[in-house]
């Protein structure tokens, strides 16, 4: 009986040890600072140059705290490896940088048009750095100089980047999402391209807060067009103006506003989709791709330039009509646009030929993007409009 007695006392001592023990790696946070966000270029003596946005966590606290100073501090290394530039920041940083809180990594154009890979490998494989941080493209710009973009209320440029791609991606479709888990899924399924959002600065970056401290800033960041990739490599920038068409496509769009073109010159209907879906098959016929895509949706009218009876039943079908119309229109656009401008499946094709005729797709994978590019499309669009919001009739038709 004295031996189950002694360890039971055994484990009791053990588990009190455990936890007095204490965190073998804890930081003070007094001795600590966080990183907010990383812009990657090439570097002038070594092969990187990294500049790190330091979080001012007095300045994003409460007005009554903070005394109108920066909110992040930048800081720049350049080394061989990411890893190592990283870790001789402290060589003008006094503090421990920790990466778990990163909102945003810039990859600068020219170093994107090298490859991602090697670039990425150091952020996927880091434990503390998480999946879901925002992975842009800087377009026009140097990527350290959207950084250096002010926001006022105490944001950081990093925060600010992640709040803006994830609002318009969702408001209008106008940015892909460009998460790290994104770049990764898409460079590990055959059949589908990256595709992630570009950002670039308008107005002369500052190295100063004064550029918000007036009604209408000196300087913004601006999330235009979407970098298009071949394997890891930017191969160019597809418009804004058909980036919610792409994500109408993959099935990733939750809604946007269209401007519907009327039979009256000049004259449009503001159409808000929501409900979205699109489903997709892929087969071949005489050695080229044919591709059925079925758009569905449900909207409803925001604003309209013409007389249209929309207290009737035909005043809605008549712009059903138009608005399918111009959806099939600028989905045959953007599509054709891709194939003649960029050989590379964004739109996830090949990815269904993978998954649902995956032995057929093996024989072509290696030259599916070739494919795409002659593939052909069929497309049909079904919109159903549900009301005019509060009024049926314009108010000069009141009268």
């Amino acid at each position: 009986m004295k031996t189950p007695r002694r360890i039971a006392r055994f484990l009791v001592a053990a588990g009190i040890l455990l936890i007095l023990g204490g965190c073998w790696d804890m930081v003070e946070v007094s001795r600590s600072s966080l990183i907010t966000g990383v812009a990657l270029e090439n570097g002038q003596n070594h092969a990187f140059r990294v500049t790190v946005e330091v979080l001012n966590a007095a300045e994003t606290m409460s007005a009554e705290n903070g005394r109108g100073d920066a909110p992040a501090q930048l800081y720049t290394a350049e080394a061989d490896t990411l890893s190592e530039a990283v870790n001789r920041m402290n060589e003008q940083f006094d503090r421990l940088l920790i990466g778990s809180h990163m909102q945003a990594i810039v990859v600068d154009e020219r170093l994107a048009r090298k490859g991602l890979n090697d670039l990425m490998d150091f952020f996927v494989r880091s434990r503390y750095i998480r999946e879901d941080v925002n992975l842009v493209i800087s377009k026009n710009d140097r990527a350290s100089d959207i950084l250096r973009v002010p926001y006022p209320g105490g944001m950081n440029a990093g925060l600010a980047i992640q709040s803006q791609i994830f609002n318009l991606n969702r408001v209008w479709g106008g940015a892909p999402k460009s998460r790290m888990n994104d770049y990764t899924i898409a460079t590990q399924t055959p059949g589908r391209e990256l595709l992630l959002a570009a950002v670039s600065a308008e107005g002369p970056v500052g190295k100063n807060m004064d550029s918000v401290k007036t009604l209408e800033p000196k300087s913004s960041i601006r999330v235009m067009d979407t970098a298009v990739f071949r394997g890891d490599k930017l191969v160019g920038f597809l418009p804004a103006s058909d980036t919610n068409i792409v994500l109408l496509v993959t099935d990733d769009l939750e809604q946007t506003t269209i401007s519907v073109p009327l039979r009256e010159d000049k004259a449009f209907a503001a159409v808000r989709l929501v409900r979205l879906h699109a489903s997709k098959s892929v087969r071949m016929h005489s050695g080229r791709p044919k591709i059925t895509l079925n758009v569905q949706g449900v909207g409803f009218i925001v604003s309209l330039d013409a007389t249209m009876p929309l207290d009737r039943a035909s005043g809605y079908q008549e712009l059903e009509r138009l608005a399918e119309g111009y959806v099939k229109e600028r989905i045959d656009a953007t599509v054709k646009k891709v194939q003649t401008d960029f050989d590379a499946d964004i739109f996830g094709f090949g990815e269904w030929m993978y998954r649902h005729r995956h032995s057929e797709f093996e024989r072509i994978s290696k030259s599916w993007n070739e494919l795409f590019a002659e593939a052909e499309l069929q497309v049909d669009v079904d919109i159903k409009l549900e009301r005019s919001e509060l009024k049926t009739r314009k108010n000069n038709e009141i009268r």
